[in-house]
C-alpha cells in the first residue's frame, strides 16, 4: 500500500489532516526500524482505519451554535409539510410532540392511504408545486415509484441535528435504508410479521411447524386470508412464499394452497379476526397482529403465531416506518429540525406507541408491544422492505392474480 492510497482512505471519512499526521508518524516510526511498508506498517494502518469512524463522528458532531442558527432559520420558514399514514393517533404522534418542543414551526400533516402517496407527490412535482417536505410511507412507495421517477433526494444532508447525527444509538451503529444505494428511503422502524392468527381452542399448540403443513387435507376450508390480490400483509406473505422456493415453497406451494385448500379471502382485517374468534375459520393469515393482541387481552380465544417460529424463518416488515425527502423542498431547515426530533428517543417512542412498530433506535422501550412482534438480536430475518424483495412485488402480483379463484 502506498502513502497516497492510505490518504485516499482517510479522505473518505473527511479526516484528511488527521490522517496525514497519523500516516507520517507511522511512516517515520517504520523507517527508524527499517521496516518501511512492511507488516508493522500494514498493521498500524489497519489500526488507524479502525479509528477513523470515531474520528469522523467526533468531527461531524453538530456545533451547538450552528444548530441554533438552523433552528432559527426553521422558525422563519414557519412550517414543515408532511405526507404520511392516515389515522388520528398516528397524526398526533407525528405532530404534537414536535410542536410542543418547537411551537414556532407548524406541522401540516396530510394523512392518506399508502397507495395515494406516490401519485399525489408526482402530480405536485410535475406541476411545479413544491409543497411537500417529507414523505412517510412504505418502502414500495419509494423503491417502485418515487426513486425511479427521480422524485427524491438523499436524506443524509438533512441529518445534521444534535440527535440525528449520533449513530451509536441505532441498531448496528448505522441508519438503515430500503434502497440499494442507501440514500433515499431511511427505515426507522420495523416489527416481526405475525405469520397467522389462530383460535387456541381449535388449533393445538405446536401443530403448525412449517407453511407446508397448511397443505394437509385437515386444513381444507379452515383457513382465511387477507386478500393477496391487494397491497397488504396478505400479498406480503405470498411474496415471501414466492421468494422461498429454495425451502420448498415458491410458485408450486402458492398454486397448491389456493387451488386445493379452499382459502377464504377477505379485504377486512376485523372480519378475519372475528372469524377466528368465532371458530368459523380457526386460522387467518394476514390480519394485524396489534389488533389481534388487543382482542386477546379482552379474553377472546385468539393467539398470534410469530413467523420466526416456522421452519422457513421469520420476516421483518417496516410497514410505513420509512421516511423520504422529495426534491425541491420549500422548508429545508424545518426538515432538518423535524428529522432531528423524529429520530430522537422522544419522537421515536411517541411514534412507536401510536403504530405498534418497534424503533430501530436501541434506547426506545418496547414495553407496549407484544413480544412476538419485537425483532430479536442475533436472529436472521427476511427484510421485506429491502429493494431486492420490494422490486419483485409487481411480478408477484401478476402471478398471484393468475392463481387466485375468480
Amino acid at each position: 500500500m502506498k502513502k497516497g492510497e492510505i490518504t485516499e482512505v482517510a479522505e473518505v471519512v473527511g479526516r484528511k489532516k488527521v490522517a496525514d499526521r497519523t500516516i507520517n508518524c507511522v511512516l517515520e516510526a517504520a523507517k527508524k526500524k527499517r521496516k518501511v511498508w512492511g507488516l508493522n506498517v500494514a498493521l498500524a494502518v489497519m489500526v488507524v482505519a479502525l479509528n477513523f469512524n470515531s474520528l469522523a463522528l467526533a468531527a461531524s458532531a453538530p456545533n451547538t451554535a450552528e444548530w441554533g442558527k438552523t433552528v432559527a432559520a426553521a422558525k422563519k420558514e414557519g412550517r414543515v409539510v408532511i405526507m404520511g399514514p392516515s389515522g388520528a393517533d398516528v397524526r398526533d404522534a407525528f405532530t404534537e410532540g414536535f410542536q410542543k418542543k418547537y411551537p414556532g414551526i407548524q406541522v401540516d400533516y396530510n394523512g392518506m392511504a399508502g397507495a395515494q402517496v406516490a401519485p399525489k407527490l408526482l402530480a405536485e412535482l410535475s406541476a411545479g408545486v413544491n409543497r411537500t417536505d417529507l414523505v412517510i410511507a412504505g418502502a414500495s412507495t419509494a423503491v417502485n415509484s418515487l426513486i425511479p421517477a427521480n422524485a427524491l433526494v438523499p436524506v443524509q444532508p438533512y441529518l445534521v441535528g444534535l440527535e440525528s447525527h449520533d449513530l451509536t444509538k441505532w441498531q448496528d451503529g448505522k441508519f438503515e435504508f430500503s434502497d440499494n444505494s442507501e440514500k433515499y428511503n431511511l427505515v426507522f422502524g420495523s416489527r416481526v410479521q405475525v405469520a397467522f392468527v389462530y383460535n387456541r381452542d381449535m388449533v393445538p399448540a405446536g401443530k403448525i411447524k412449517s407453511w407446508k403443513d397448511f397443505l394437509n387435507p385437515e386444513w381444507k376450508g379452515k383457513i382465511a386470508m387477507l386478500n393477496p390480490g391487494r397491497s397488504g400483509a396478505g400479498q406480503g406473505w405470498v411474496g415471501f412464499w414466492y421468494f422461498k422456493e429454495s425451502q420448498g415453497l415458491g410458485k408450486k406451494f402458492v398454486r397448491q394452497l389456493f387451488t386445493t385448500q379452499n382459502i377464504s379471502l377477505s379485504n377486512d382485517e376485523g372480519q378475519l379476526l372475528d372469524s377466528v374468534a368465532r371458530g368459523r375459520h380457526p386460522i387467518a393469515i394476514g390480519p394485524s397482529g396489534t389488533q389481534a393482541f388487543e382482542l386477546k387481552k379482552k379474553g377472546l380465544p385468539i393467539e398470534l403465531f410469530g413467523s420466526a417460529a416456522l421452519q422457513e424463518g421469520g420476516v421483518i416488515t417496516a410497514s410505513n416506518g420509512t421516511i423520504m425527502v422529495p426534491r425541491n423542498i420549500p422548508h429545508a431547515n424545518a426538515v432538518k429540525v423535524y428529522l432531528d426530533y423524529l429520530l430522537s428517543r422522544e419522537g421515536q417512542y411517541a411514534w412507536s406507541k401510536a403504530t405498534g412498530l418497534t424503533s430501530r433506535r436501541r434506547d426506545v422501550p418496547n414495553d407496549h408491544i407484544p413480544e412476538v412482534l419485537v425483532p430479536k438480536e442475533g436472529v436472521k430475518y427476511l427484510e421485506d422492505y429491502k429493494e431486492s424483495f420490494v422490486s419483485i412485488r409487481d411480478e408477484i402480483g401478476v402471478f398471484v392474480n393468475s392463481v387466485l379463484p375468480h
